[in-house]
């Protein structure tokens, strides 16, 4: 009976730390984020000033976001990573919460383009806040700054006759509409008539007489660049492309055109199913420290909202990528215009 007792009191002892252990486990934060941008020294900063345990859930793509985010109702997470152009989509679902920026005092100290966020596209919906800036990154222009002189201060130069041959484009309908509106002068790339949609086409068209190759991810892009005589590259991955290419040795430079540099952004957003408010209120401010985004910028190469980096100067024009009025008929043109001789 002794040996019964004790037997029953140390599992009873193990039941109690394993539901203690649940529990603690179950009262930690719970971060859906790109890779990149939950690094574990910031996690166990985080945690060490305020004592709040975090689990990171690392994703790839924005269809795994949504449909994390989505399977669950929300529930899943507290806080998550998730740019402009989908942030919509998540309150329209109502699966992200308001934010009182009011407890986010690091937002009064970040850079002045981010500071009034009803002038961030994407960010709000009937006067309340959605999404906190935390990273972003241009579609500039890279130039060889040998070939390349003197240097650009617009896409424009992707048309000029003296650089056929020498150019690389990105290989996306979406994105390069969108550009070569810019380029137009059209105030709303994303959003284009038939009228407008018939120049830009007719404007692509030159633009692929002109071009060397089209490429569809950095290292293609830096391979081509390698092997080839190329003096200007369409830069849809940004700083990364700038850093890889002057890791090997290129003589390249960056430059976000003076008609517009498309731009995406990232925020952090609280889930509808958020279980501890004030935590996630806690992680998103402690995202806005300049250690952390500085930090951020010179381990990826994005920008960053507190501090200046060189994906933007505070000069520079970044219009955020949205949702386009057809991504379709986009995708269709695109491809009839890569057919045409």
């Amino acid at each position: 009976m002794g040996l019964k007792r004790a037997f029953l009191r140390l599992a009873t002892i193990g039941l109690g730390i394993g539901l203690m252990t649940s529990a603690a486990l179950a009262a930690n934060l719970r971060v859906l984020a790109w890779d990149g941008y939950a690094d574990p020294d910031w996690v166990k900063d985080f945690t060490a000033a305020t004592g709040i345990g975090v689990d990171v859930v690392f994703i790839g793509s924005d269809d795994e976001i949504w449909a994390k985010i989505k399977g669950s109702e929300g529930q899943d997470f507290d806080v998550f990573a998730v740019n402009t152009a989908q942030l919509q989509r998540y309150i329209k679902a109502d699966l992200v919460s308001p934010i009182d920026i009011t407890k986010l005092p690091n937002q009064k100290e970040v850079l002045p383009r981010f500071r009034d966020l009803s002038q961030v596209s994407g960010d709000t919906k009937d006067g309340k806040v959605y999404g906190i800036p935390f990273c972003f990154d241009s579609i500039g222009l890279i130039y060889d700054t040998d070939k390349v002189k003197p240097a650009p201060t617009s896409m424009s130069v992707l048309w000029d006759p003296a650089y056929k041959g020498k150019i690389l484009a990105y290989d996306n309908g979406e994105h390069n509409f969108s550009f070569t509106a810019l380029t137009l002068g059209y105030k709303d790339p994303f959003n284009l008539d038939a009228e407008q949609m018939a120049a830009v086409k007719a404007k692509l068209v030159e633009l692929k007489r002109n071009v060397l190759s089209f490429y569809t991810t950095a290292d293609e892009a830096q391979q081509i660049y390698q092997n080839n005589d190329v003096a200007l590259i369409w830069a849809n991955y940004g700083q990364q492309q700038v850093k890889a290419l002057q890791k090997i040795g290129a003589h390249v430079a960056y430059v976000n055109p003076s008609e517009g540099a498309l731009a995406w952004l990232d925020n952090w957003v609280i889930s509808k199913g958020v279980r501890d408010n004030a935590a996630a209120e806690k992680w998103i401010d402690f995202m806005l420290t300049k250690k952390v985004s500085g930090a951020l910028s010179e381990r990826t190469g994005f920008g960053n909202t507190v501090v200046e980096s060189s994906s933007a100067g505070g000069n520079d024009k970044l219009v955020w990528l949205n949702n386009v009025e057809d991504p379709l008929k986009r995708s269709d043109l695109w491809n009839e215009i890569k057919a045409t001789p």
